[in-house]
């Protein structure tokens, strides 16, 4: 494929793996495929086609010629593997959406692998993302609203029945995001989209 779409000789890309194999091995087992002939082509062995994993390839590329096919097919690879990893991210918290949930929030953010960045702090984070976006108010104008505020209160304890609902409902999709690994700017901009889908959801037609 790299021989193909970068318009180089498939048997040259083959030898400069050949010739690197220690390095590409650093990156992974470098497995491959033997293709027989096409039937009806005349003679001919068959030819080892090599499949490399993410970084074998992006390692490769960066051996050959930066001619102009090259750079566009350095450019579309790199999109490419990106969209294969978004993909994959996107499955792994759908799967854990659907999973039942025998985790609570405070014990996701506990054992977050980002975690140890801003410790305790995560809670409140987390917490005043899905309060202020179920509302659509700042964490001053939820406490605002409650004349019985006290310090003791959370903001929990000031959301209203249909808010609570929508709070429960994103809570599950962070615990999925977390599990699944996902920094805290991915989880921002999921939860803060519901919010704008909503609205969108709203327009008078």
């Amino acid at each position: 494929v790299i021989a193909e779409y970068a318009g180089l000789n498939k048997i040259s890309v083959r030898k400069l793996i050949d010739n690197n194999k220690q390095d590409l091995e650093e990156l992974g087992i470098l497995s491959f495929e033997m293709t027989k002939p096409i039937k009806g082509s005349t003679g001919g062995r068959p030819t080892k086609i090599y499949q490399l994993n993410r970084n074998q390839a992006m390692l490769l590329i960066t051996w050959l010629d930066n001619t102009e096919p090259v750079r566009a097919f350095k450019l579309a690879l790199v999109k490419r593997f990106n969209e294969m990893e978004n993909e994959l991210q996107a499955r792994k918290i759908a799967r854990a959406v659907e999973k039942p949930k025998g985790i609570t929030l405070h014990q996701s953010i506990s054992e977050w692998v980002h975690y140890p960045r801003h410790g305790n702090t995560w809670h409140t984070i987390i917490r005043s993302l899905l309060a202020t976006t179920v509302t659509g108010l700042t964490k001053k104008q939820i406490q605002a609203r409650d004349t019985d505020w006290r310090k003791e209160k959370t903001l929990l304890d000031l959301l209203n029945s249909e808010e609570m609902e929508r709070y429960k409902m994103l809570e599950s999709i962070v615990i999925a995001m977390i599990e699944a690994g996902s920094d805290y700017e991915p989880i921002k901009t999921a939860i803060k989209s519901t919010m704008t889908t909503k609205k969108a959801g709203h327009l008078p037609r």
